[in-house]
């Protein structure tokens, strides 16, 4: 199920209709298991902070201690601690929390979920050009349904490489054509066999998302 809030998220300005499309499935398969899927199935726990940098605003940062196994979860900001269990989420400032984590674990590891989550459609355009880089590449959509997660009807536009990896990518808020945000990705990582994208810069740089402090137990 997804669930990603427009916090710091992603923009295409590829037509939708001018490439043929197939079911993408297969690919986001061979993606994620090129990230480490496997390996982040076996995963006991995972500790990243998530750091936003737009304009000339100070980095706004948030570490997280997820315990995989028993679905806790840990937020440290400097403002405050807090730890929750998911499946027990109810309050609205525990959903506020709850809401940030799957934003920040989403930048992270998104790769995972488009064959993890459910409520969700994959597909395949072939030799489109990634808006950043210009370079020909396959594109892989994943348009969630307007009623899970967060933020339902949400899209996200995927320009993959010949080694599966992900180079750039798009966010159109409610899955219109019209692109919200675009971002490279960048200093990929390997922990324990699961590869995740570290720096997540815009274009003409105002804007980044990037990780520090990543790992995991398996």
């Amino acid at each position: 199920m997804k669930k990603i809030i427009p916090l710091f998220i992603l923009v295409s300005i590829v037509g939708f209709n001018s490439f043929a499309q197939t079911d993408g499935n297969a690919l986001a398969q061979k993606v994620a298991d090129a990230y480490g899927l496997k390996k982040f199935k076996k995963a006991k726990s995972m500790t990243f902070t998530f750091n936003a940098k737009r304009d000339t605003f100070p980095t706004s940062s948030r570490s997280w201690n997820w315990n995989i196994e028993q679905n806790i979860v840990t937020m440290t900001t400097p403002k405050q601690t807090v730890t929750y269990r998911r499946d027990t989420v109810q309050s609205a400032a525990m959903k506020s929390v709850d809401g940030k984590f799957i934003n920040d674990q989403y930048w992270l590891l998104f790769p995972f979920h488009t064959v993890m989550d459910k409520g969700c459609t994959l597909t395949q355009k072939d030799n489109v050009m990634a808006p950043i880089g210009k370079k020909s590449s396959t594109m892989l959509t994943v348009q969630y349904n307007n009623v899970d997660g967060y933020t339902p009807g949400d899209a996200y536009d995927l320009y993959i490489g010949k080694d599966y990896m992900v180079t750039e990518w798009v966010y159109r808020s409610k899955g219109v054509a019209k692109p919200s945000l675009n971002t490279r990705w960048e200093n990929t990582v390997k922990n324990e066999g699961i590869k995740t994208a570290t720096n997540f810069p815009s274009e003409d740089g105002k804007f980044k998302i990037f990780f520090t402090g990543v790992s995991v137990k398996d």
